[in-house]
């Protein structure tokens, strides 16, 4: 179970991972918190006007765009909760009082509660403490998934099994230094001059990351998934930029969140130490 905001974040950050395991047979599923209303095509002052779209439109454009790259992911199961994108202004003040990253939490997290209880991953991917990207929606997202997975591990038959390392495991979305500088460079040679590249900023130390998936052989998947997502700019940056990307830059990146601990040895599979997996 991936944990996103928005629509097109599930492409961009773990499109890979989702298609990779997908494809090995695993049942997989997409919470996407926000109807994505504030993104490309929404007017910065949340009215109508000539040659502007409302919020509901840009959600419903959001939605279909949703459709097709879960399509192309292979991914088994689409839940959109639908709550007010917060977008991101310069001012966080003026984010709606409704909006989901400044809403009351306790629903939503009682929301993802009861979709965890109901299809009992084995894995639950979400955004680190800082979003990623720091966008307050995904911070928001990082917080509500958190407790929610707190619940869901109190949940029978877990408590026997959670001290032992055998019970669901959660993951944050990570980018390493050395991965982010690599992929900037790669895109400062290849795209046009002024194309959006993920800042350095959201990078990690290369000794933080836990687990290194090989996505090369779905990513074709990851590549149509963010095309589809062709109403919103950071995905056709991310479109044009992933495009481009060597085999060994073909990969996505997690921090193993539970169970902590002493990581010695880098993982390669999400449901590494899970037994009968």
């Amino acid at each position: 179970m991936a944990v996103h905001a928005h629509p097109d974040d599930e492409s961009s950050q773990t499109g890979g991972t989702l298609a990779r395991y997908a494809a090995a047979g695993c049942h997989t599923v997409l919470v996407t918190c926000t109807d994505g209303g504030r993104g490309d095509g929404a007017p910065a002052d949340g009215m109508t006007g000539a040659g502007n779209s409302t919020s509901s439109q840009v959600a419903a454009v959001r939605s279909a765009e949703l459709a097709v790259a879960t399509a192309a992911l292979g991914v088994d199961e689409v839940i959109e909760l639908g709550h007010p994108d917060s977008g991101m202004p310069e001012d966080p003040a003026t984010i709606a009082p409704e909006a989901f990253s400044r809403m009351d939490s306790e629903p939503v997290v009682a929301q993802l509660t009861a979709l965890m209880r109901e299809f009992r991953p084995n894995v639950v991917i979400t955004y680190p403490p800082n979003g990623l990207s720091f966008h307050p929606d995904h911070i928001q997202a990082h917080r509500v998934t958190v407790r929610a997975f707190r619940q869901y591990l109190a949940t029978p038959p877990w408590p026997a099994t959670a001290t032992t390392g055998a019970g669901p495991k959660l993951y944050f979305t990570a980018a390493s230094r050395t991965r982010l500088q690599a992929v900037r460079t790669r895109g400062e040679s290849l795209l046009p001059a002024g194309s959006w590249i993920p800042p350095l900023e959201i990078a990690i130390d290369d000794a933080a990351v836990t687990t290194v998936i090989d996505v090369s052989e779905v990513w074709p998947r990851k590549i149509a998934a963010l095309a589809a997502h062709g109403s919103q700019a950071d995905a056709a940056a991310l479109h044009a930029l992933f495009s481009v990307a060597m085999p060994d830059e073909q990969m996505e990146e997690f921090v193993l969140a539970v169970p902590a601990g002493t990581h010695t040895v880098v993982e390669d599979d999400l449901f590494a130490g899970l037994p009968g997996l």
